[in-house]
């Protein structure tokens, strides 16, 4: 028979607790990104989604799911709802029939000087709180994560 008696096993701790520190600063900055959008009917997913568009526009939903770090399904369900907003049109490629090219609108132009300050303002504020020197070195960190193939 089996007693309730407690292990005392020692597990080996992480030294930094990246995960949880990232998740942690993620969940704050996107709360955020939440609340000074929501005047503008906006989330911070579907401005990151925009993002991907304002810094190259005319792509494929396939290249667009691939450069937002999403799904496809993911990227069509964030599409229809972008055009349901009228911010994204979607055409069909008069190069590829089988593709779809995804184009800001006129009104996903217009939001884009308002949305970039707010994320200005974001940036000034956490490279105030960490330095120039550190805020660099984060942004490097980050990158050189988000491109480690693990």
């Amino acid at each position: 028979m089996l007693t309730n008696v407690r292990m005392q096993t020692k597990f080996p701790e992480p030294k930094y607790f990246i995960c949880s520190l990232a998740l942690q600063a993620v969940r704050k900055m996107v709360s955020y990104y939440n609340r000074t959008l929501e005047p503008l009917g906006l989330t911070a997913q579907q401005v990151m989604a925009l993002g991907v568009l304002w810094r190259e526009d005319g792509l494929s939903l396939g290249v667009f799911a691939k450069k937002a770090g999403m799904g496809k399904a993911a990227a069509v369900t964030m599409i229809k709802r972008l055009e349901s907003m009228d911010l994204v049109t979607k055409k069909m490629d008069p190069a590829d029939a089988r593709l779809n090219v995804l184009t800001l609108t006129q009104k996903a132009y217009k939001l884009a000087p308002k949305i970039l300050l707010m994320g200005t303002e974001l940036e000034k504020s956490i490279e105030t709180a960490v330095g120039k020197e550190d805020m660099t070195s984060l942004i490097n960190g980050l990158t050189i994560i988000r491109d480690l193939d693990i």
